[in-house]
């Protein structure tokens, strides 16, 4: 009986105490460790009734600008958002330091040919100087970037890892970039011998074999675990959006290149490939009006993919093919190829002719800028486009039924990052080729969720201010990139003839690469 008592009394003693005190309408008066309680028990003077008003109600105004701020935070874009939150935590005077004599990023202390001590055991992590140690765990190095001292980190290299990634000529074929070392005959507990750091990077002599590595600062930090905060001015213009999005008002200055500019060098596919991935389309100025010279301009950034519908196309509307391009009627905002895995990167519409009638406006929507406004009015509508599986489908021609491999939701996006807003890849919207979206899906998603979130977009798609309508020419052709410009076309009369075709999405930025950067350049992006 004593021990139970004992256990009730150990759980109860620590209840709250509940005064029976008065209650009153009287202003609360807050006492320290007490809480709230009516100021009748407590008698104050006038002044210290006043200084308490006017302390509530400063408390109140705080919060009030608070809650305002989020609400505002809330409707921005989650991209606005993460740029602020990036600029908050890099201060506008970036801090000054001095500059390491092996590297700028590095923390004081490294010297040029200077040897890293091997640490001993877990107890064991940095030397006399501060500068963090090597061993089982790894190869350790501390940077410090533009936001000071206070910004340092220590960056563990992972032995198997750096052995792995050796650049030699002996770990990589030099003549074809790809890896010829055996990554499995690696020995998994493989350790260092000595590591030296020098102006050009870690030194390593690996202790099975007495292998040399050199592994450049550059590169290191390259493949480091980005945190919000840039190490360095170039990393942070790094982050800037390299997109420019646009509605209606790129009517008055869209985007163009003249023929012989992209014809005449490498630099004018350059200049041409650069506006198609920052506007997201481009036309061309002065082409012949024929196929042939059309094709040949369409080939200057890759080969032409092969589709169904054959590689270059060359077609009136005839119904050559039974899809509804290959007719006079109007086309809504959509995507081409919803139903391949891949769907095609650039597509390119050269009008050769019109005649004996008129229409046949050509009608583009930047769809990440419309995904963003998406995403600014309703949050929930964006995600479930981007959760929600869909099948698409091309059964229109005999013996033709293309679907892809798997169902793929409207949005796509690049790899998702810890920490990072995910950045909109890809939009896949055709709603003349879309499937049945199943009742249920997994995660919460289906039908009814879809049809409210679809419904939604698709009237943002349909704002006056989001369409650029224009007149396609003979003579100027228009490219644009699949996965990211939706475009339709208006209802026409007569006869028009128009040729184009298809580029991989992956060859166009293989191309757009190497037209505006350095083979070195190139490489450090991908490497």
């Amino acid at each position: 009986m004593i021990v139970r008592a004992q256990r009730f009394y150990r759980v109860h003693r620590h209840l709250p105490r509940i005064a029976r005190r008065t209650i009153t309408e009287e202003t609360p008066k807050i006492i320290p460790n007490e809480g709230i309680i009516p100021s009748a028990e407590v008698p104050a003077t006038e002044a210290q009734e006043t200084r308490h008003v006017a302390e509530m109600r400063e408390k109140l105004e705080l919060r009030k600008k608070t809650i305002e701020s989020l609400k505002a935070a809330v409707q921005k874009p989650f991209s606005d958002i993460q740029d602020q939150v990036s600029e908050a935590q890099v201060p506008a005077n970036e801090v000054e330091r001095p500059l390491s004599e092996v590297h700028w990023a590095l923390a004081d202390g490294y010297e040029v040919g200077g040897h890293l001590e091997h640490g001993k055991g877990p107890l064991n992590r940095h030397d006399q100087k501060g500068l963090p140690t090597w061993g089982d765990w790894g190869i350790c190095v501390k940077i410090i970037g533009i936001g000071g001292p206070t910004a340092s980190t220590v960056l563990t290299l992972p032995n198997l890892w750096l052995r792995d990634n050796c650049r030699c000529a002996t770990c990589v074929n030099q003549d074809t970039m790809q890896r010829a070392l055996d990554t499995f005959s690696i020995p998994t507990d493989i350790l260092p011998q000595e590591v030296v750091t020098l102006k050009e990077g870690i030194q390593v002599k690996w202790s099975n074999d007495g292998h040399m590595s050199l592994y450049p600062w550059d590169w290191i930090l390259r493949h480091r675990k980005k945190t919000g905060i840039p190490i360095s001015k170039e990393e942070k213009q790094m982050r800037v959006d390299p997109y420019k999005y646009w509605g209606t008002e790129i009517e008055s200055n869209p985007p163009s290149v003249h023929y012989d500019e992209i014809m005449a060098d490498e630099k004018g596919v350059g200049a041409w490939t650069a506006k198609i991935r920052e506007y997201g389309f481009c036309y061309v100025d002065e082409c012949p009006v024929t196929p042939e010279k059309t094709q040949e301009l369409l080939e200057r950034i890759a080969f032409i993919r092969q589709t169904h519908y054959g590689g270059f196309y060359d077609f009136t509307s005839d119904l050559t093919m039974k899809d509804t391009a290959y007719t006079t009627l109007a086309l809504p905002a959509h995507t081409d190829t919803t139903y391949f895995t891949d769907p095609a990167g650039l597509q390119m519409f050269h009008l050769l002719s019109h005649t004996d009638g008129e229409g046949g406006a050509s009608l583009l929507v930047d769809g990440f800028n419309a995904a963003r406004t998406l995403l600014k009015e309703s949050r929930s509508a964006y995600e479930i486009l981007a959760k929600t599986p869909i099948p698409w489908h091309a059964s229109g021609n005999e013996g033709i039924t293309i679907t892809p491999a798997k169902k793929f939701p409207v949005f796509s996006f690049q790899d998702l990052e810890e920490g990072k807003l995910p950045k909109l890849l890809q939009v896949r919207w055709n709603n003349d080729d879309r499937g049945v979206v199943r009742l249920r899906e997994d995660y919460g998603m289906g039908a009814e969720k879809w049809y409210r979130a679809a419904r939604k977009w698709n009237e943002i798609l349909k704002r006056p201010a989001m369409e650029y309508w224009a007149q396609l020419m003979p003579g100027r052709p228009l490219i644009f990139d699949n996965w990211r410009v939706l475009h339709g076309r208006s209802a026409f009369r007569g006869k028009r003839r128009m040729c184009g075709g298809y580029i991989n999405h992956d060859d166009y930025v293989s191309r757009w690469r190497n037209t505006n950067f350095t083979r070195d350049e190139v490489l450090s992006q991908i490497l």
